[in-house]
């Protein structure tokens, strides 16, 4: 999950990069996402890869989705609006890749310059129908006519999941991933304020609240206390995460035809739909 447009949103991720090595799936891609972003973007294209060098763009820094190996040639630019995030968790320059600060809403680059563009979760920092169009213009922009954009998108699941819910999940050994915990507490509190979005703090807060007891958590969950810790990224944060239903994102994405990737098979996996977006002539 990295950061979208410069904005306060983009204010967490100085704490979120010094932590990102404790940070794993379904938060990050794994290897079968990475799979199902490769294999959905493949079959996408009716004449295959294009017999020539391809430009990638990625939005954010995610260094799953630099080093993968995505056309025999290829050159990636990652933007992201986070110097931080560039400094700490960018894999490096090299001759096939490069990072650049920028502003998702407003990207430095030319357009009609990229056959492909990825991002993992990262829309969920794009709060609210008009930047979510404004997001999708400018995807649009800078695509070339045959190109795609896919991405893994943290989509808001009906009905919503009770917090009563998470906490026996947990006692009851049916969630052993603290990130997955995360990110199913994320989307409860946020389905509980009527889709607008969930404070960071306010997971943090309610966080304390279901489980008082990290040592007790720790060992419920199969993982040590620093990877607990990582939740006190959250305190003090106003950043604010939405996470838009896939029709929601139909609608913001109206210039291009949407269609779902290959699903995911680890816990959660339903919450994280790859989408393929492919602008309409």
């Amino acid at each position: 999950m990295n950061p979208s447009p410069s904005s306060p949103a983009s204010e967490p991720w100085s704490a979120f990069a010094r932590g990102w090595s404790r940070l794993g799936p379904p938060l990050r891609p794994g290897a079968e996402d990475l799979e199902r972003f490769y294999r959905g973007w493949r079959d996408s294209l009716p004449n295959g890869l294009p017999g020539r060098r391809l430009e990638i763009l990625s939005l954010g820094v995610t260094p799953e989705i630099a080093l993968y190996q995505w056309a025999p040639d290829s050159r990636l630019t990652a933007i992201d609006a986070s110097e931080e995030m560039i400094r700490q968790v960018w894999p490096g320059d090299t001759a096939e890749r490069k990072a650049v600060h920028g502003d998702w809403l407003s990207m430095p680059v030319a357009a009609g310059a990229y056959d492909l563009v990825v991002n993992d979760a990262g829309l969920l920092l794009v709060a609210g129908a008009e930047k979510l169009r404004a997001a999708a213009a400018e995807l649009r922009r800078v695509l070339r006519r045959d190109g795609r954009v896919v991405l893994r998108h943290f989509a808001r699941v009906s009905p919503a999941e009770p917090l009563e819910a998470i906490a026996a999940a947990v006692t009851q050994g049916k969630l052993r991933n603290f990130n997955e915990l995360k990110l199913r507490l994320l989307m409860a509190i946020e389905s509980g304020n009527a889709g607008g979005g969930v404070r960071l703090t306010e997971a943090h807060e309610c966080f304390q609240r279901l489980f008082p007891d990290r040592a007790r958590l720790a060992d419920q969950l199969g993982c040590d206390p620093q990877t607990v810790a990582t939740i006190d990224a959250y305190r003090g944060r106003e950043a604010r995460y939405t996470f838009h239903s896939l029709e929601e994102m139909a609608q913001a994405f109206e210039g291009f035809s949407l269609t779902l990737g290959p699903a995911g098979h680890y816990p959660s996996a339903e919450r994280c739909p790859v989408l393929i977006l492919t602008a309409e002539s």
